[in-house]
């Protein structure tokens, strides 16, 4: 199988970007830092059972194949890196295991940015129990969910009975996760949708367990390989990351492609046109370098969806022609002393839609201490750190992310330029973490404009989808599929997860035989169009056996390890 890959920019790698910047510390020694303007760390999705998460198992399986296991940094779940919003005019740490109980007391009771917590965690708690006890014991329809869909701000008003945790913390987190409006993001499309859905499987007897038919078939197929005991490592680790970045990622992908003799990557090339030649039934791409077209058995575009919808001939995917994305400016600071948004240590601030404009007159989304998560003390030598990234200099480093939703309406020219974004990101920080402007005069800065970097799945999503999916099949005969964060859930994981999923498609390799029972499995691909999930009409799901698929944790996994080194040695003296 040959694959030429198309690349408008002159490097792969999309949103993942670093860039080292050389830099003085506070006696003149020099050094080097790195700025990384995309993701910088993956969340693995840990279940709450005995069984994995499965975008976890594409992401080691992506490392391992890639020899990049020892590079893998993570921080346990026993680390803790402290969260903060910043409402309404000050920094508010959220309650963790660094803090005692009458702390996270004295937090929740006099904190503005928890007012209305109590009654609405009773109305959450009595909404739960009310759906638990009158939902039926089959899983709803797909279309039934689509019906129903709210916001993900409309769906938790609708829960807490009051908007106050919705404007005040949930809109946060959309912002740090989307840079979206919590009031038009789809509930459906967000990490919270698994556990707050309506609706239940059939009871099982407590050596099964109901999963989603591909998370099974997957965990199935990657049985006896070596990144399933790379995930079965960190079953206690709360991050991931590179010392340099996720870039040492995606570099390393492109290195490994570069030595297959059947890929071709073509570098500046932006897909101009694409059609469907239905005498030869293939698909013909044209490119900014190469006007005449060549034609493909089969294309998969990870391309922004409006943007796939523009270079196909008008009204051939309407669906896609209505998506939307947000712009975020990311700007980087760092200053040659370190620890200065100390005490307030760990993973950064997001700022919520309720902070008034005075507060956030820049719309600021959240800021990122990224010096606290590669610098962390030396438990054993008092004073001393351990580097986890690959600055050779330690100082307070932080990325800035600012527009988000609060751009979508501004014309491009409105958009604030470099200077005058680093301008209102030093401003911010200062006025958040209170530098003066001499410090603010050391900050050595970087900046980067991502357009359209991240999908908005708003309300409808799964029908404009749906629609998609029959529309792709019509105008190209299943010749083209598409994966990425304007179809599936943005992230990294995610990302990878539906690449895995349909590149195997592509092989025809979807096929398993460990359920025991299944639950309308029609859809247990991703089909031709990448989109098939979102036609079926019922999630599929299989029951499996649990001791198929449980990790091994702990002191059972070190046993099952001894026992494994045993039984090959005594293999070898045998032969």
């Amino acid at each position: 199988m040959k694959i030429t890959i198309y690349e408008a920019s002159n490097r792969l790698g999309g949103w993942i970007d670093s860039e080292e910047v050389k830099v003085k510390g506070l006696t003149g020694e020099k050094g080097s830092v790195w700025f990384q303007r995309g993701a910088r760390m993956v969340n693995p999705q840990h279940s709450k059972g005995p069984l994995y998460r499965y975008d976890d198992l594409a992401f080691y399986l992506l490392v391992t194949q890639l020899g990049l296991s020892e590079q893998l940094q993570n921080a346990p779940e026993t680390e803790v890196m402290g969260k903060y919003i910043y409402y309404p005019d000050h920094l508010v740490q959220l309650p963790d295991k660094s803090m005692t109980l009458l702390e996270v007391w004295q937090t929740l009771r006099k904190e503005p940015l928890f007012e209305g917590l109590f009654p609405s965690l009773w109305s959450f708690g009595k909404t739960r129990l009310r759906q638990r006890f009158t939902s039926t014991l089959k899983p709803p329809t797909q279309d039934a969910h689509s019906k129903n869909e709210l916001s993900v701000g409309e769906h938790f008003t609708k829960m807490f009975g009051r908007p106050d945790l919705v404007e005040n913390v949930l809109s946060a987190v959309m912002h740090g996760i989307y840079g979206g409006d919590v009031w038009k993001l789809s509930v459906q499309r967000t990490p919270f949708w698994d556990v707050l859905k309506d609706g239940r499987y059939p009871r099982l007897p407590p050596a099964y367990t109901w999963l989603d038919t591909p998370d099974a078939e997957l965990l199935n197929w990657v049985r006896g390989d070596a990144c399933r005991e790379l995930a079965e490592d960190h079953l206690t680790t709360s991050a991931h990351w590179f010392p340099s970045g996720l870039n040492e990622l995606t570099d390393a992908l492109v290195e490994f492609l570069k030595k297959r003799g059947n890929v071709t990557i073509k570098l500046g090339h932006r897909v101009t046109s694409m059609t469907y030649a239905a005498k030869a039934d293939r698909v013909a791409i044209r490119t900014s370098k190469q006007p005449t077209p060549i034609t493909y058995e089969k294309v998969i575009s990870t391309l922004y969806a409006k943007t796939l919808a523009d270079i196909c001939s008008p009204g051939t995917l309407p669906s896609l022609e209505k998506s939307t994305a947000t712009t975020i400016r990311v700007v980087n600071l760092w200053y040659p002393e370190p620890g200065l948004n100390h005490p307030h240590k760990g993973f950064g601030y997001l700022i919520p839609q309720s902070v008034p404009f005075q507060e956030n007159r820049h719309f600021i989304l959240g800021v990122m201490f990224d010096s606290d998560r590669e610098w962390i003390p030396n438990p054993h030598w008092p004073g001393q750190y351990i580097n986890r990234g690959k600055d050779t200099i330690r100082g307070t480093k932080l990325t800035v992310m600012m527009g988000g939703h609060y751009w979508d309406h501004l014309p491009p020219h409105e958009i604030p330029d470099e200077q005058t974004a680093i301008r209102y990101a030093k401003e911010a920080v200062a006025r958040h973490l209170g530098f003066s402007r001499a410090t603010n005069d050391t900050a050595v800065v970087s900046t980067k404009l991502c357009k359209d970097c991240i999908p908005q799945q708003l309300i409808g999503h799964r029908e404009r989808m749906k629609a998609a999916h029959e529309e792709l099949l019509a105008a190209f005969r299943g010749r083209v599929a598409v994966a990425g964060g304007s179809y599936q859930v943005p992230g990294v994981l995610p990302s990878i997860r539906a690449a895995l999923d349909i590149a195997r498609q592509v092989r025809g390799s979807f096929h398993w035989q460990g359920a025991t029972r299944a639950v309308e499995t029609k859809s247990i691909t991703v089909g031709d169009t990448g989109l098939w999930r979102f036609a079926a009409p019922v999630r599929s799901m299989v029951s499996v056996d649990k001791s198929e698929f449980t990790a091994l944790r702990g002191h059972d996994r070190r046993l099952a390890i001894i026992r494994r080194k045993r039984a090959e040695s005594e293999r070898e003296r045998e032969e």
